[in-house]
């Protein structure tokens, strides 16, 4: 039992949850990254390219979701390209229909999908849900303070944390468990069919004994294999 609820929240392999932890760290840097740069940059630069410097730390973090969606794969040993590709191919999807405009399909939805593959690919690869779900919760609470075109923009810093904390529950709690139930279901799938082979759900008699199975012991001998008796030297010829 102890066992079970260990591997349930810190992973089967504390190498892999180790370096998804690490994953998380950047992604958190990165995410707080749309509050740092903009404020160093009108500080200590100049106020009027504080907005571009905001969007660009936000295509920052969208761009280290994807690469973190990369480097997870290779870990639970997918094809990378399977899942960002059927990321992208949502993302068509919503852009052809216009259920979104274009910031919030850069900025919001994309990578609240991306943020769900990412905790499907580790709950795949581990098993760990504390390594999986602090990848939703930390990154989208740092995102969420300062996002480009976000609901926080206007409110103080405080308010905006505020905010950022409700948006990082809300997300764990939906797109972080839904993709680690989904993660874990098909990782136990695969694990299940590995167990058996196709040739012995094929054919489940077919396995042979050990030892020789060249000649059965009750195989009845042919008449020119027979054995011949000792031949009898008479006595003349000698």
């Amino acid at each position: 039992m102890a066992e079970s609820v260990r591997r349930f929240v810190v992973g089967r392999d504390r190498t892999v949850t180790r370096r998804i932890l690490s994953i998380t760290a950047l992604l958190t840097v990165a995410a707080f990254g749309t509050i740092a740069v903009p404020t160093v940059w009108e500080t200590y630069v100049s106020a009027s390219g504080a907005e571009t410097m905001r969007i660009a730390s936000a295509v920052a973090f969208v761009l280290s979701v994807i690469a973190s969606v990369y480097v997870v794969s290779k870990t639970a040993r997918i094809n990378p390209y399977v899942p960002t590709a059927a990321v992208f191919v949502v993302l068509t999807s919503y852009g052809v229909t216009g259920i979104v405009t274009e910031s919030q399909l850069v900025f919001f939805v994309g990578p609240a999908i991306f943020l769900g593959i990412l905790v499907a690919l580790s709950a795949y690869a581990n098993d760990g849900a504390l390594a999986a779900l602090s990848l939703v919760f930390f990154p989208v609470f740092g995102y969420m303070a300062n996002a480009p075109y976000g609901l926080a923009d206007g409110f103080p810093l405080v308010d905006r944390l505020r905010i950022a904390l409700v948006f990082s529950l809300l997300f764990t709690l939906s797109i972080g468990i839904a993709g680690f139930l989904v993660g874990v279901t098909i990782r136990r799938v695969v694990d299940y069919a590995d167990m058996l082979t196709i040739e012995e759900l094929r054919n489940p008699d077919s396995v042979e004994p050990d030892g020789s199975t060249d000649q059965f012991p009750d195989e009845p001998e042919s008449e020119g294999s027979a054995a011949q008796p000792p031949h009898e030297t008479e006595p003349g010829d000698e």
